[in-house]
């Protein structure tokens, strides 16, 4: 059944179509459901949104999706009218692509609902790190993705964030053929920019080494991330962490070069990592699917990285004092 992509124009909403064995046109609108109310859920479903895309927020609480369902998404100056509800509310059988975008330490917990989604319907992670790649064989469903996000965002409330940063959607296959995303080319924009990839591996391992060279400095010092290139002591830290890393991902180093680390500080300086709010919301991190996914390939190759370790065991630590002040 070959599936057409289209815009209403008396609705501006995106639909698909495809003939049935009758030879007639069937018009369907795009259902998008996005799996969490955190700042980068709420990002791309304002963004979806605006592209003509009927878009359902799946929140944890009952309070925020009754707040989403009234007020829509704020983002900047702007408020975006979107669906919200919770996972127990929410009918999966009417949506068309599922796009999950909880922290990788909640995804265990949604195996069994993720599982009982058709097959057919596409479903899209958004994870930071690369340990939720291990679950993602679980799945039955045919077309899977994963991806990154480059953009900077920051949520002030339940329903409203702030748009820090501009940068790409990078989309590439886990399983399955990338034209099932090709949907996603229809809300290109500027501010709102989609790349697709072939190569999972090469994505995800660069936006991990990004973020593992980023992240847990700035938690740990607390410090925006352009202080990791202005601060000469701290730039001496993040050169002898890459060399640590080049160990460690010797096929992917060279996707990713140390230049392209000081310019993405230079472009986000201003910006807060993920880590260093969660650490300053006494929030739980993210560092086991970062540094504890690097740790864990190095001693497989027995390779020794102290800085790693370090790094590691320090964010640790400040979590293990929130929880048990």
């Amino acid at each position: 059944m070959k599936i057409i992509v289209g815009i209403c124009p008396a609705k501006n909403h995106l639909l698909s179509w495809f003939f049935d064995k009758m030879g007639k046109k069937k018009v369907i609108m795009m259902n998008l459901a996005v799996i969490g109310g955190g700042a980068i859920g709420l990002l791309l479903a304002a963004n979806l949104a605006k592209g003509g895309f009927s878009v359902t927020v799946i929140t944890r609480t009952t309070e925020q999706a009754e707040e989403l369902s009234i007020n829509g998404i704020g983002i900047d100056s702007k408020r975006i009218k979107v669906n919200a509800q919770t996972a127990e509310q929410y009918d999966f059988d009417k949506a068309d692509a599922v796009i999950v975008t909880v922290k990788q330490y909640h995804l265990a917990e949604l195996v069994p609902l993720l599982q009982k989604i058709d097959k057919e319907c596409p479903l899209f992670f958004i994870q930071n790190g690369m340990s939720h790649l291990s679950l993602l064989d679980q799945f039955p469903h045919q077309s899977i993705f994963v991806g990154t996000i480059e953009h900077g965002v920051s949520k002030s409330s339940r329903s409203d964030i702030h748009h820090n940063g501009i940068g790409p959607w990078k989309v590439a296959p886990f399983r399955g053929e990338l034209s099932k995303a090709a949907f996603l080319e229809n809300i290109q924009s500027a501010n709102f920019p989609i790349e697709f990839d072939q190569d999972y591996q090469t994505l995800m391992t660069v936006k991990l080494i990004k973020n593992i060279m980023i992240n847990p400095f700035t938690a740990l010092y607390k410090v925006k991330n352009g202080a990791l290139i202005t601060n000469p002591y701290l730039r001496k830290n993040m050169q002898a962490l890459y060399e640590e890393i080049r160990l460690v991902f010797p096929d992917f180093i060279s996707f990713c070069s140390f230049d392209d680390i000081e310019q993405l500080c230079e472009k986000t300086a201003n910006n807060q990592s993920s880590m260093l709010l969660d650490i300053l919301n006494g929030r739980k991190t993210e560092i086991e699917s970062l540094t504890g996914f690097a740790i864990r390939r190095a001693e497989l190759n027995r390779i020794a990285v102290p800085i790693l370790s370090l790094l590691h065991n320090s964010i640790l630590s400040m979590e293990y004092r929130e929880e048990n002040q």
